[in-house]
């Protein structure tokens, strides 16, 4: 039988003594043989600070891969207000090193400099050089930089990335506007409108809008088009994209990404914490929902359809965060006026990924009324696990989620009294809720999904080795402030430029220079602190009104664009922490 993979030789659950770690250089030998690889996770936040799906998700994915024997290293923001803007700090959780970079978005001025980060960059090229990695795997880019998909294959190191959500298309992240229009099309002018709900400064309603044609090539406002072209760029940079369904895929091949090099591959979970006797049919007494509370998340909708229930002797528990949503404050009232004050409607607040098996204990139902094209839904596997049965909007991924209605029950998204009905009969129809109890088998491991992951691993190596050649990595640019607009600038810093940013209060830099503080056996924070950026030089490079453009051609894998120019390196050194600080 055919080899299906080159890390199939061995199934590691720790490194051998003497074990070889293969960095970048070596990384033509891992096609070959099964070695411990040296893997650099890159993602936006990192548990325990991220509670999202997808940093659940990373962080399961990585311990996995650690327990296989591989050295896996992580590369995060964070965003603290009280220290130091660009500092990185180091730690070790378990088997696996954090760096997390600060970015509370302090000197947000651009748009471009949202996705294309100097500082960030100067960064991550320090973790390259301190890690080494055989393999970069990223996973989210937001309040990062989308330049570090540039520098791994600038130095040759095979890249995936997972697109776990729409991000890369649309800056908001679900292609949903904030009236919930969800954006079947993409629509750059009207995405010019809605993006000024969140960054005005950078997003005016009025005044002129240059437009040229974008990668599609449609004709888009400039500063989307290029946003869209860079995105193109980079993507197809990468080694091999991965979508967490197949829904997902198809979707993003609405952009130019070279469709042999995005592969569908469903993320897997850990059944263990959700092991518990095997739920019976019993009269359904508690609805719930379980996620964040924002409004692409359909709580709203839930809400209507438990009330339209009229049911004294039913429950509906809401476990998540009321948090806002980049520019809507008012979800959390609108709800708690939608409740009235209910008796049997209750908000529970935030939880922690691990107390995720003791909610679904008390639920006898969990409902998934989402809006948006959920790209994967680890909520309903969730749900699949703890046996209950689960009820989905017919929407995005959680048709995939739920195998048709193979292991579940769907209902028309958005519609409150389809939703009514389709609780009605499940609470009433005990057999019919028996067919959809205990589904968890249909939910993949994470140790197959570990499997299947090194055999994309082991795959983009084989294609970082074969575009060594040919590959063209054009050196990265950034957004350069225009000299005559430093009072603009810094009104624009005071403005809400990233929804929920924290800002950064002054901290005495002197009062971080003490010892190293011990946590713990061998375990030491560490802070590799960015130096203060120096003021850039009037003089600059002009394009018609376009300061610090250059209009010499770069190649961008068959994509022109344009690009930015940028002088002045930063300087990174480590200094300790004690507890205090």
């Amino acid at each position: 039988m055919a080899r299906r993979s080159s890390f199939r030789g061995a199934r590691l659950r720790k490194k051998p003594q003497g074990a070889k770690v293969f960095g970048a250089h070596e990384a033509r030998a891992l096609a070959e043989h099964h070695v411990v690889m040296r893997i650099l996770k890159v993602i936006h936040t990192w548990p325990p600070e991220g509670r999202g799906g997808t940093e659940a998700h990373a962080a399961q994915a990585s311990r996995a891969l650690s327990a296989r024997g591989h050295n896996v290293g992580v590369f995060a923001r964070t965003g603290r207000p009280e220290r130091p803007e660009y500092e990185v700090t180091t730690e070790r959780i378990g088997d696996i090193g954090i760096s997390r970079v600060n970015n509370t978005f302090h000197d947000a001025w651009s748009f471009p400099w949202t996705y294309k980060n100097e500082h960030i960059h100067a960064a991550f090229i320090r973790e390259l050089d301190e890690f080494k990695p055989g393999l970069v795997h990223i996973h989210h880019l937001t309040g990062l930089s989308t330049t570090v998909i540039e520098a791994v294959k600038s130095r040759g190191v095979p890249c995936v990335m997972t697109l776990h959500d729409f991000w890369t298309v649309c800056p908001r992240g679900q292609r949903m506007m904030k009236d919930l229009h969800l954006c079947d099309d993409l629509d750059r002018r009207r995405c010019f409108d809605c993006l000024g709900g969140m960054w005005p400064q950078m997003f005016p309603a009025h005044g002129e809008r240059p437009t040229i044609v974008d990668a599609r090539g449609v004709l888009s406002p400039q500063v989307l088009a290029e946003f869209d072209r860079h995105m193109a760029y980079v993507l197809n940079l990468a080694d091999l994209l991965i979508t967490p369904s197949a829904f997902h895929r198809e979707r993003m091949l609405e952009i130019p990404i070279d469709p042999d090099r995005i592969v569908s591959l469903p993320h897997g979970m850990d059944p263990a914490p959700f092991a518990s006797p095997s739920r019976r049919p019993d009269p359904v007494k508690r609805i719930g929902f379980i996620g964040s509370v924002i409004p692409v998340k359909g709580v709203h909708v839930l809400i209507e359809a438990f009330r339209a229930l009229d049911r004294a002797d039913l429950h509906l528990d809401i476990f998540g965060a009321m948090e806002t949503f980049h520019d809507d404050q008012t979800y959390e009232q609108h709800l708690r006026e939608q409740a009235g004050g209910a008796s049997n409607i209750k908000f529970h607040g935030a939880y922690t990924p691990e107390d995720v098996p003791r909610l679904l204990e008390r639920v006898d139902v969990l409902v998934v009324p989402s809006l948006w094209w959920e790209t994967f839904c680890l909520t309903i596997r969730e749900g699949l696990l703890a046996g209950i049965p689960v009820v989905a909007s017919d929407l995005g991924a959680m048709r995939e989620a739920l195998d048709g209605e193979q292991d579940g029950i769907l209902f028309r998204a958005g519609d409150s009294e389809d939703l009514r009905n389709k609780l009605e009969r499940l609470i009433d129809d005990d057999a019919y809720r028996g067919r959809f109890l205990n589904r968890g088998a249909s939910v993949k491991s994470m140790t197959k999904y570990v499997e299947d992951l090194e055999d994309v691993y082991a795959n983009a190596i084989r294609i970082s080795r074969e575009r060594e050649k040919t590959l063209v990595v054009a050196p990265p640019f950034f957004p350069v402030r225009d000299a005559s607009q430093p009072e603009r600038l810094a009104d624009a810093a005071k403005s809400d430029a990233s929804p929920g940013a924290p800002r950064p209060s002054k901290v005495s830099i002197d009062d971080r220079m003490q010892a190293e503080d011990k946590r713990g056996a061998g375990d030491v924070v560490h802070v590799r602190r960015v130096a203060p950026p120096r003021p850039r030089p009037a003089i600059r490079h002009e394009v018609g009104d376009a300061p610090g453009k250059t209009t010499e051609p770069v190649p961008q894998g068959g994509l022109p664009t344009e690009r930015w120019d940028v002088r002045g390196p930063v300087k990174l050194h480590k200094v300790a922490l004690n507890e205090d600080s």
